[in-house]
C-alpha cells in the first residue's frame, strides 16, 4: 500500500499479530505457537531491549498462577476499555473451584 506524503494514520496496536496471512488461528491464544513471527517487542533497531526478561518474568508468573490455580475460569465476558489506538481489558473477572487458591 502506498501511503501519500503528509497522510495522517492511525496505528491500530490491537490488532498487531492478528494477521491471518501470517497466523494460522491469530484469535487463539497458543503459549506452544512454532515459528511465532510476532512483532509483540517490535523489531531491527527498535527490538524491545527488556524482551528477554519480560518473556521470563510471564513465564513465571503463568506457571506460579496456574499451578496455585488450576481451575482458573472465566466468570463473565471480559470487559475492554473503549478507545480507538490503545485498546485492552477493563477487568477480567475469575474463579478459582474447589477449595480455592493454595499457598501465596
Amino acid at each position: 500500500t502506498t501511503i501519500p506524503r503528509g497522510a495522517e494514520l492511525a496505528l491500530l496496536f490491537g490488532s498487531a499479530n492478528h494477521d491471518e496471512t501470517v497466523f494460522d488461528t491469530p484469535t487463539t491464544l497458543d503459549l506452544t505457537r512454532k515459528d511465532n513471527p510476532h512483532i509483540s517487542f517490535s523489531a531491527g533497531t527498535h527490538y524491545c531491549i527488556g524482551a528477554a526478561l519480560a518473556r521470563l518474568e510471564l513465564g513465571a508468573s503463568m506457571r506460579s498462577l496456574l499451578t496455585l490455580a488450576p481451575t482458573l475460569t472465566l466468570a463473565s465476558d471480559p470487559a475492554r476499555k473503549p478507545g480507538f489506538v490503545m485498546r485492552g481489558l477493563e477487568e477480567l473477572k475469575v474463579t478459582v473451584g474447589g477449595d480455592g487458591v493454595r499457598g501465596c
